[in-house]
């Protein structure tokens, strides 16, 4: 009955001992929510805000936003080669239609329908980061 009453005290003194950390983490919390709430805000500001005028300098040095469909050039393909690390890959191809891993390799897939059950396809297969595969696009 004693071992009872004791492990009950040391239970509830080890309850009080976390309330200030608890307590500090609450507060933390608190903290975070106050400061994503300022920066969503500030995001609303930024995106409301009408665009500026950009110079001819400040629009070069922009890179030109990527094209889903820029993978389709058979010349981005044949730079394509092994070694090649994924962002160079996708640097070159564009964004894919889709990833998957497979058999422990990363594939990256790019596909686009061109009629009722007629697909144009290729993928590029990464094992440890490097390219190992590239199966140019080819009419399914």
């Amino acid at each position: 009955m004693k071992w009872m009453l004791v492990l009950l005290l040391s239970v509830s003194a080890a309850q009080a001992a976390d309330d200030p950390r608890v307590s500090f983490l609450e507060q933390e919390v608190r903290n975070l929510h106050r400061q994503v709430d300022a920066l969503s805000r500030q995001l609303e500001a930024l995106t409301a805000r009408p665009d500026r005028p950009v110079t001819a300098a400040a629009a070069a040095a922009r890179p030109a936003p990527a094209s889903p469909t820029q993978w389709i050039d058979a010349a981005r393909w044949k730079r394509i080669h092994a070694g090649m690390g994924e962002l160079e890959v996708i640097g070159t191809l564009g964004p894919p239609t889709s990833m998957r891993d497979e058999n422990g390799m990363r594939v990256l897939r790019y596909a686009l329908e061109i009629g009722p059950g007629a697909f144009l396809a290729g993928s590029v297969s990464f094992r440890d980061r490097a390219v190992v595969e590239v199966r140019q696009p080819a009419l399914q």
